[in-house]
């Protein structure tokens, strides 16, 4: 499970610099060459985080993430904020791709595609609030901050 979370960490990273990338360039306009870089594997990233998300979200959720939050504080926050944004910023950047996978599923297709769009708009704060919680992620990892 350490290298599913590690990828997801990876994963949300790269996607928060994606989402974020408006916020980004507007502080540091010499970001913007390093970040069309990642443009091309956007769909990817937007899949692997949707799928990485989803993994880690249900095996948080069957390993006591409700007690983590009630107990560990920040770190059950980390936990829950870095899958969730990883979940949504999958939707937004991995739903166009899915859509092209799955031809034919029709409403199923609609309503992921719908709700990609209502999630457009929030996409900076996303990207930020992901970065965040991806860099907290990967401290406690470290063993740099301690979740007690």
């Amino acid at each position: 499970m350490d290298l599913l979370y590690l990828l997801n960490v990876i994963a949300l990273i790269a996607g928060g610099i994606l989402a974020a990338s408006g916020i980004i360039v507007a502080k540091k306009p010499n970001a913007k060459e390093l970040i069309d870089k990642l443009v091309p594997y956007q769909a990817i990233i937007g899949v692997a985080l949707l799928g990485l998300g989803a993994v880690n979200f249900l095996w948080w959720v069957t390993h006591g993430l409700f007690s983590l939050l009630a107990h560990s504080g920040l770190f059950g926050i980390t936990i829950f904020v870095m899958t969730a944004d990883s979940i949504l910023l999958g939707l937004v950047f991995g739903m166009p791709q899915i859509a092209k996978w799955l031809p034919g599923v029709g409403a199923a297709e609609q309503k992921g595609m719908e709700l990609s769009r209502k999630l457009a708009p929030f996409q900076g704060v996303l990207g930020v609030v992901g970065l965040a919680a991806a860099l907290l992620a990967l401290l406690y990892r470290l063993g740099i901050l301690s979740p007690i």
